[in-house]
């Protein structure tokens, strides 16, 4: 077997000659003298004085001086200033080890800087001691390594601005939290005062047709922001519960004490398609699950079709323990392309025709986010609405 072949890749007509960019040497010189001249590495010997003795071809090419030149100079015409102090050290580092490799700035003639690798080996040479110096270009790696060190600062720099953005706005959402807090507590008490004593106002006490009608206005707008408020403590009581404990839960069971709940509060009849076959269990806080549940199907009675039946169709999924749930119906539905997010705002409502805070979708939509999850929402005017919702994140759970 020809293992020059074997180590070089297989023969083939673009390789006729496996030795064609080997430099040749000739045995009837000195061989080692010839491996040293024609070297890929730079090589200098100089000696005790720092006199330069000897250069390589690969030395006069990176230097760009002629040969005669280089001879005539020492090593530290070849460094720059700040250099020559360090090299001096070096020197006397190398009379203590027999190994000593060190980076080094070196200058050429026309003044350009190149970064290497110093590996100097003294030799006696009868009774004078010369120091033979490896020299290996390394400035395209420090060139590589400063930008990578540079763009793991920058990245580092970015991740500290983000979280301390992350923070800021954590801080700002906290701060506004505890403003609406304070807001609809403070609220709560004369805004029902103002109600009770609109309702204690009766009607035929006011004389005039137009004072009848500036009244029921009166009383309409303080009903609403009665309403309102009531809706902002509910959602701020239940913002406390995004971090309850969760519990093994069965779909289900869930789902009966849910749809009984609703039944007894419409007077409609509901047709339910119902599967959680392919996922039966969940660990979720039980508040939560039925939350998420009570609104999607609460919402769905509310935006019946006049027209039809009322068909609820309600599935469960599994994929790498993330859970998903759909619930589908068939009733008025809403262009999801240009309101799709819009009903998941607070205080926000598609349909005006029926009573509403425009809580229960965003409530819905914090619940699932809390747990690492999404919901989007599908619709077409007149052809009903289905949300799709990832419960979880099965990274999390």
């Amino acid at each position: 077997m020809d293992l020059s072949r074997e180590a070089y890749g297989p023969n083939n007509s673009d390789f006729t000659n496996p030795w064609e960019d080997c430099m040749p040497v000739e045995i009837t010189c000195d061989i080692y003298k010839q491996v040293f001249k024609h070297s890929i590495f730079p090589k200098i010997i100089h000696d005790m004085d720092m006199r330069i003795i000897e250069a390589n071809d690969s030395a006069i090419r990176e230097f760009g001086f002629s040969r005669n030149n280089l001879l005539k100079k020492k090593i530290f015409d070849l460094l720059p200033k700040v250099e020559q102090r360090s090299s001096v050290e070096d020197l006397k580092n190398k009379k203590r080890k027999k190994r000593l490799t060190v980076e080094k700035k070196f200058r050429r003639k026309d003044g350009s800087i190149f970064i290497a690798d110093v590996t100097p080996y003294m030799y006696l040479v009868v009774d004078k001691i010369v120091i033979h110096v490896h020299i290996q270009n390394i400035t395209e790696r420090k060139q590589t390594e400063e930008k990578m060190q540079a763009l793991n600062v920058a990245m580092e720099i970015g991740i500290t601005r983000e979280e301390a953005n992350a923070k800021q706005i954590e801080i700002m959402n906290m701060e506004l939290e505890g403003l609406a807090y304070v807001v609809a507590h403070d609220l709560k008490a004369p805004v029902t005062n103002l109600n009770v004593l609109i309702d204690m106002i009766s009607a035929d006490s006011i004389v005039g047709e137009k004072d009848n009608q500036l009244f029921a206005k009166l009383k309409n707008n303080v009903e609403q922001v009665y309403k309102k408020v009531f809706a902002l403590n509910d959602v701020i009581n239940f913002k406390t519960t995004l971090k309850d404990e969760k519990e093994l839960l069965d779909f289900e069971i869930v789902f009966a004490e849910v749809k009984q709940v609703i039944c007894k509060q419409v007077e409609t009849n509901i047709i339910f398609d119902v599967d959680f076959s392919k996922c039966s269990e969940i660990e979720y806080p039980p508040l939560h699950l039925k939350c998420i549940l009570q609104n999607i199907l609460a919402n769905s009675v509310k935006y019946k079709s006049p027209d039809r039946s009322l068909k609820i169709e309600v599935r469960t999924m599994e994929f790498n323990g993330i859970v998903g749930l759909t619930i589908k119906d068939n009733g008025l539905g809403f262009d999801a392309e240009k309101y799709g997010q819009k009903v998941f705002g607070l205080f926000k409502r598609l349909h005006t025709h029926v009573e509403g805070q425009g809580v229960g979708m965003y409530m819905v939509k914090s619940i699932v986010e809390a747990h690492g999850g999404k919901i989007e929402v599908e619709s077409k005017i007149n052809e009903g609405t289905t949300f799709v919702l990832n419960l979880n994140n099965g990274n999390m759970e």
